[in-house]
């Protein structure tokens, strides 16, 4: 508990005037102050003149003390029971308090007071719109667009309670009403098209997905319900078209993904596209098709059943097997998928076995023919072992042809089996010296071949502005700008430089045996230079346009910022702040200035600004925070 400066007396901290002596706990200007003070003189001398407590309250209201502008408004009352102002502000202050019942009384008395008030209706139509009280809202609300039938936010309003109260046609009629008004809204559009779906009417939900493919609004269900209608309705190439171009949509759920592949693949099918229908079943995570409902379940259940009969009919047995399961699997309500899989096993199992019969005789004959081929064989073939060192990435050529190798043990490699006699062996590395050889292999023997590679060099320079910025190959750090390298395996590298508060410089370079690649001076890139943005979303109160200016050295900043909401406050100054990688940090106070009724009155407000660098670093998002206005989204791009 704190204490009244003027009386004394006990008051609260979230108290804006003292219960006892009236006294202003808030700064205010001397101006408003002597204003307030003045008023409360002329109402002591005047008890009677309602015009002054309705001038206090007003004043009072300017300056957010909404429960002491409310109190002037009843003290009004009381002397004229039927004044209108008194009456129509305290319900606008009740609104704002969401003091809904009170509001509402305040506004019918108004109304009462006097019927043509426009703001009155208004506000009694909000409060019954914030009560849910649909009835009472809708009637308000159509008196309402009769005055102002133009009117976006009323048509929006109305059209939300003709849907709480499930009156659809009125709803259809404020949407369309809405679409005329504000031609290329998305919401409306959207919502026109949901409503044609409910209703299923399919030539209005056509219509309107066109409008909504040209806004670029996405509707997976919406798209997959039209693919549907046109399959329904035989309209395959159409169907086949709708849903070839629902499949390049992102963020398609598992479960929709399989619907739509299900039903291109029952397009295909029934035009007779066999191929195309195979291959969209073999692309759909089976797992998926679990989870589809039970309508598409039984459609791709008769689709694997009727591509099973097909390749039964060309013989593919097994494959006409694996379709019958699945088609089982999907649907085990039809008797006859079941039957046909049963048969189908059944005549397999009888030719399988007699089948064997007939190949017993000729594999047992084949047998003894073999083994004496085998030995022949093996007696005049066998393997190269190498031994070579680096082992690792080498390519091994014999006779002229890349083999297929593999390891013993690291550093050893065997050939596969090859013929008895001389072979020529070559070993190639990048960044080594060619090894060549020949290897003898002998009647029953392996041939062993020694190779140690020569590793090859060249160098690289290079330079940097800012100097002394970091030099990394293939992602080690190996010294600074300016830079020029020692032996480096000549082979290929990726070169990167860093500097703090810099975009990084990244370049692939091939150093070749015994050359020096020059790579020469690189700039860096900073932040340094003038940049113009905007805080919030287009359509907000906060959405404006701000301009810096970045110094930098180094990794740290100073911005030179200058932001100008409105016509009656700025801010501007400089704030102090650093870059590091790709993020971005300043904060500091900046000079905040506002007009207060009759002069400029100069502050300080604290400001946060910090946001992620583009990978071309000419643009950067994130959060702005200003001490009384909070954070908003904000970007900014390089003044060009």
């Amino acid at each position: 508990m704190d204490k009244c400066s003027q009386c004394g007396a006990s008051v609260k901290e979230k108290d804006k005037t003292c219960g006892s002596c009236g006294a202003i706990l808030i700064p205010l200007s001397v101006e408003v102050a002597s204003h307030i003070n003045l008023l409360r003189k002329k109402i002591e001398s005047e008890p009677s003149n309602v015009k002054l407590y309705i001038d206090l309250g007003d004043l009072y209201q300017r300056y957010d003390l909404l429960s002491e502008a409310l109190n002037e408004y009843q003290k009004a009352m009381k002397v004229d029971a039927n004044n209108f102002d008194a009456h129509s502000k305290s319900a606008i202050i009740y609104l704002k308090l969401k003091d809904l019942g009170k509001a509402e009384g305040s506004f019918r008395t108004a109304l009462h007071i006097n019927p043509k008030s426009e703001e009155s209706l208004i506000g009694l139509f909000r409060t019954y719109y914030l009560q849910n009280k649909t009835v009472e809202a809708i009637a308000l609300g159509e008196k309402i667009v009769k005055s102002k039938p133009d009117s976006v936010e009323f048509r929006m309003l109305l059209k939300n309670l003709y849907k709480q109260k499930g009156d659809k046609e009125k709803v259809l009629m404020e949407l369309q009403k809405l679409e005329s008004l504000i031609p290329n809204n998305q919401q409306v559009i959207k919502e026109i098209a949901q409503y044609y779906k409910d209703q299923n009417n399919m030539e209005g939900l056509i219509k309107y997905y066109k409008k909504m493919l040209e806004m670029n609004i996405e509707d997976i269900d919406l798209g997959f319900r039209i693919g549907k209608y046109y399959f329904d309705n035989k309209e395959h190439d159409k169907a086949i078209e709708h849903l070839n171009g629902l499949r390049k949509k992102k963020n398609i759920t598992a479960e929709m993904d399989a619907m739509i592949y299900t039903y291109l693949a029952l397009a295909y099918f029934n035009k007779g596209d066999i191929p195309n229908a195979k291959n969209l079943i073999a692309e759909t995570d089976p797992s998926h098709m679990q989870n589809i409902d039970e309508e598409t379940q039984k459609r791709l259940a008769s689709l694997f059943f009727e591509l099973g009969q097909n390749n039964l009919q060309g013989n593919r047995v097994k494959v006409a097997i694996y379709f019958f399961e699945k088609a089982v699997s999907l649907d085990k309500e039809t008797a006859g998928y079941q039957q046909t899989l049963d048969k189908t096993k059944n005549d397999v199992a009888i030719s399988n076995k007699n089948f064997l019969n007939r190949i017993l005789f000729i594999v047992i004959s084949a047998v003894a023919a073999c083994i004496f081929i085998v030995l022949v064989w093996i007696l005049i073939h066998n393997k190269i072992i190498i031994h070579v060192e680096p082992a690792v990435d080498v390519v091994i050529l014999i006779d002229g042809k890349p083999i297929m190798t593999q390891s013993e043990k690291p550093g050893v490699i065997v050939s596969p089996t090859m013929l008895m006699g001389p072979h020529r062996v070559v070993i190639e590395k990048e960044g080594y010296e060619k090894w060549q050889g020949i290897a003898n292999i002998g009647f029953g023997k392996k041939a062993v071949v020694k190779a140690n590679l020569i590793s090859v060099y060249g160098a690289f320079r290079v330079n940097s502005e800012p100097e002394g910025a970091g030099v990394y190959l293939d992602g080690e750090v190996i010294g600074t700008t300016p830079f020029i390298s020692g032996d480096v395996l000549a082979t290929a590298h990726k070169i990167d430089i860093e500097a703090p508060g810099h975009l990084t410089y990244s370049r692939n370079i091939t150093i070749t045996k015994g050359d020096t690649v020059d790579l020469g001076m690189n700039s860096l890139k900073n932040l340094a230079g003038p940049w113009l943005g905007k805080i919030g979303e287009d359509g907000y109160m906060y959405n404006a346009s701000f301009s810096m200016t970045i110094k930098q050295n180094g990794a740290q900043i100073t911005v030179k910022y200058h932001h100008q909401p409105s016509e009656d406050f700025t801010y501007g100054g400089e704030i102090n702040g650093a870059v590091s990688k790709n993020e971005f940090l300043v904060e500091g106070y900046v000079n905040y200035k506002y007009l207060n009724i009759f002069y400029w009155v100069n502050t300080k407000k604290k400001m946060v600004i910090k946001g992620k660098i583009s990978d071309d670093w000419e643009r950067i998002d994130g959060e702005h925070y200003v001490e009384g206005l909070g954070g908003h989204n904000w970007w900014a791009t390089r003044k060009k």
